[in-house]
Formats: C-alpha cells, sequence, structure tokens
C-alpha cells in the first residue's frame, strides 16, 4: 500500500490517496498496533507500528524548523491582542482558569526511563517545552496498577521513583503558570503476560482475544493471548486502585487533575464495546451495564479527590486495537453517556473520534464509519464542559467552538513539532503555516534510550 499526502492550500486539508490497498494484510498490521490520544494515526497499540514506522505522512520538510520566536510567557499577551481565533479565550474548567482553550491530547511517547519506567529530566524537559500560562497538558498514558501495563516504557505512578520523576514533571509545567492532569488507563487485553506481574494472564470483560501482534521486551514481537475474564470479585479492587492512582497523582505529585481513558479499546471500552462484552452479569449486556464499571470508576476518583478534577475520555466507534463498535452501538453509548456524566459535575470530558480520513480507509472500509457528527451529537447529550479530539486543524477547532458545539480543543500531533502551539495560533499562525514534521510517524516512539531525544525534545 502507498500513502500519498496531498499538501494543497492547508494542511488542515491533508487528504490521504490510498492506493493499491490490500485490506487484511494492512489490517492486520494496523491492528497490532496504534493508540489515539492524537487523531492522526498513532501507532502506540503497537510499540511502533510496522505498518507506520517511519512513514512520513506529510510533505517532505526540514526535521527541525523555528515555529516561533514567541515566548509562551507571552500567550497571554498575544491572546489579549488577537480577535480572531476563538480559541484564545479564557474558560473555568474545574478548578483551572485556562487562558486559552487549546489543550495537549494524550500521547505516548514511550521514552520513560528503562527499567523503572519513571520520568527523567529529558521527560520534564518535554512537557516543559509544550507547557503555557494558563493551558492544559494532559499526560501519556499511566497505567492505573502494574496489572494494566501495556507497553514496554510507558509510565507507571506507583513506586516512589515514578511518583517523584511525576512530581518534577508537574512543577516545570506549574513553573510556566501550566496545569497537568493525569491520563489514567488499564490496558486490558491489549497487552501481554510478560509485562504484566509474574507473567499473569491478561484481562478484560470477556475472554475474546485480539488479534495482531505487539512489541515486548527486547524489542521482541509477541501475538496477543486470550485475556481472563474478570469475576465480579475482581471489579472493586480494580476500581480502588484507580482511585488509589488518582489520589497518589493528585496529593502526592501535584497534578491538577486526571482523565480516565475510556477509549482506544482499552479495559474500560472493552467493558463499553459489546464485540468485547459478552458478559451476562451486572456489568454486561444492557448499554446502562456495560457502562457501569466506567461510572463506578469515575464515581470512586471523584470521591477521592473531587469531581471538578475529574476527567473522561471516550472513544466509540473505531480503534486500531481489533474492536469496532457499529454506529447503532456509539449513538447508543453518547446518548447514554452523554446525561450520565452531564450529572456527575466533572471538569470535562474528552470525546475523541477516528470515525473520519484516513482511518476508516485505514481499516479498509469504503466510507465513514459513523454517519452523523459525534461531536455535535454529543453536545446534544451532555451539559458539561466539552473537549473534542480527533483529526482536527486549527480553522475546524474554531468552527466547533464558536458555533457553541465545543468548549476545548485537543490537539496531539501537532503539539509534536509546534511545543508552542497556542502561541502559534495566537500569532495568527493556521494550520498550513505549523511544523509538519510530527506527522513522521518514526519520530512517535524510541526503542533506542540514547537517541530518546531525537524527534522529542529537539523542537522549538
Amino acid at each position: 500500500w502507498k500513502v500519498t499526502v496531498l499538501h494543497k492550500l492547508s494542511f488542515a486539508r491533508v487528504r490521504y490517496q490510498l492506493k493499491q490497498i490490500t485490506a487484511q494484510p494492512l489490517l492486520k498490521e494496523m491492528r497490532a498496533g496504534f493508540i489515539s490520544n492524537t487523531r492522526a494515526p498513532r501507532s502506540t497499540y503497537l510499540q511502533g507500528n510496522a505498518a507506520l514506522r517511519g512513514t512520513d505522512l506529510r510533505k517532505p520538510s526540514r526535521h527541525v524548523l523555528r515555529t516561533s520566536c514567541i515566548s509562551t510567557a507571552q500567550t497571554s499577551a498575544v491572546a489579549s491582542e488577537s480577535v480572531s481565533s476563538p480559541l484564545i479565550k479564557e474558560i473555568k474548567v474545574g478548578k483551572m482558569q485556562l487562558h486559552h482553550r487549546i489543550t495537549m491530547s494524550a500521547m505516548t511517547r514511550l521514552r520513560m526511563s528503562p527499567g523503572s519506567e519513571a520520568p527523567r529530566e529529558l521527560n520534564s524537559l518535554y512537557y516543559e517545552q509544550r507547557a503555557s500560562a494558563g493551558g492544559l497538558l494532559v499526560s501519556e498514558c499511566i497505567y492505573s496498577d502494574p496489572t494494566g501495563r501495556g507497553y514496554v516504557r510507558a509510565p507507571g505512578l506507583h513506586t516512589q521513583e515514578q511518583l517523584s520523576g511525576w512530581k518534577q514533571v508537574v512543577d516545570r509545567v506549574h513553573a510556566k503558570g501550566g496545569y497537568l492532569y493525569a491520563q489514567l488507563f488499564h490496558a486490558g487485553r491489549i497487552s501481554h503476560p510478560s509485562l504484566l506481574p509474574g507473567g499473569q494472564q491478561t484481562l478484560s470483560a470477556s475472554s475474546v482475544k485480539p488479534t495482531g501482534q505487539l512489541y515486548v521486551e527486547g524489542g521482541v514481537k509477541k501475538e496477543y493471548e486470550t485475556p481472563r475474564a474478570l469475576e465480579l470479585s475482581d471489579i472493586p479492587p480494580l476500581v480502588f486502585q484507580f482511585a488509589k492512582t488518582a489520589k497518589a497523582a493528585v496529593e502526592q505529585c501535584g497534578f491538577d487533575g486526571i482523565e480516565i481513558h475510556a477509549g482506544n479499546g482499552y479495559l474500560l471500552h472493552q467493558f463499553l464495546a459489546a464485540q468485547t462484552n459478552q458478559r451476562s452479569d451486572k456489568y454486561g449486556g444492557s448499554v446502562e451495564n456495560r457502562s457501569r464499571l466506567l461510572l463506578e470508576v469515575v464515581d470512586a476518583c471523584a470521591a477521592e479527590i473531587g469531581p471538578e478534577r475529574v476527567g473522561v475520555k471516550l472513544q466509540p466507534g473505531l480503534t486500531f486495537a481489533d474492536l469496532v463498535q457499529p454506529e447503532v452501538e456509539v449513538r447508543e453509548s453518547l446518548s447514554h453517556l452523554g446525561p450520565e456524566l452531564s450529572k456527575r459535575g466533572l471538569a470535562y470530558v474528552c470525546l475523541s473520534s477516528l470515525n473520519g480520513e484516513p482511518y476508516y480507509k485505514l481499516l479498509g472500509l469504503q466510507a465513514p464509519h459513523v454517519g452523523f457528527d459525534v461531536f455535535e451529537r454529543f453536545r446534544e447529550r451532555y451539559t458539561g464542559t466539552l473537549m473534542i479530539n480527533g483529526g482536527l486543524s486549527v480553522e475546524s477547532a474554531e468552527s466547533y467552538i464558536s458555533r457553541g458545539k465545543a468548549d476545548l480543543a485537543s490537539f496531539g500531533v501537532p503539539f509534536i513539532a509546534n511545543p508552542r502551539l497556542p502561541a502559534l495560533v495566537a500569532e495568527g499562525k493556521r494550520s498550513a503555516d505549523l511544523n509538519p514534521a510530527g506527522w513522521n510517524t518514526g519520530i512517535w516512539y524510541s526503542k533506542d534510550p540514547s537517541k530518546d531525544a531525537a524527534g522529542y525534545t529537539e523542537f522549538e
């Protein structure tokens, strides 16, 4: 298969021309990898998806580009002079007074300290570079407990070294006047026994084996294995662990709040989706039952740190984790979760979507998977602060916010090579003006600790 990127009037209008697609071989690789905390293909379901490793999804350009001479400390000053972008407007979110509507999405970069999987100076610098006065960043996904680990060199939040490392990261972001939320997840079946304590079996809602492979220690690929369905007695400790980690994030590390990850085909998503949830007890069957675990986790975390410090990330529909929800289920899930999450008074809900181009094509589909705008549909059902994420351009994000269809716009890949993204937008930059180097998938992950800085902290 070939991916040809047509870079026309605006980078926001990048279109993918997929030629000579052989659906099944491509699908096999795609399902082996990809996570989505940015809404460009992000191969973190597999640590550096073989199908896209090294693929450049952009027009050729210089690898490092000086994107702006403006400092993030000047963001507010520039914002006061800018009247053109609805993204540069203040908003109260939970306990935070944000100076703009641009947030950095969680992005797994696989550059934590080898062995300890704790943040170090390089990681602190990475987050510091992307922090801005009154701006919100969301951390890469942090496993809620060791049984939820899914990747090599993705972070934990359990050992003293990990806690201390994250505190340093948070302190650096706060020093620039920014805010940082910790994204918590449990990988569930998207893992491997070799990554888990004692080589234990992976966990899920039901014993439904995912297709594909993932990288384990030593850079070796392994096939996913059949997970063990959680027993009813397993669920309270799992919920407790989410809440315990949320409390540690806020009280010991200083995070401003946490984001519960219920997308990307991870454990909470596995309960939400009928494909992976074949239970007949109170956690399976109806949409109300399939949503029960997520809401229990939300309530437990809110009880520990306050609902105004809790965010939730949803990603109904397509994933690259061998989990695809049909349109009727997407509609049903949004319709149920909107009111349920509204009444809990959360900081925000981040709704992410892979239902647009080029994602459905990469899965061998001929048309968008869902025939309606998931952001607008959820806005009708959810009355709290809505963050949207998924292939957004500066222009499309402005449109959603100016029309009242969203409150915050979450960007992933654009932040990789444009660490001062809010300042650039405040200056009047459009998507076509941004450094597109982040679309080179070869820099998303690192397997060699000695080269971790490349494609990570080198952008200005």
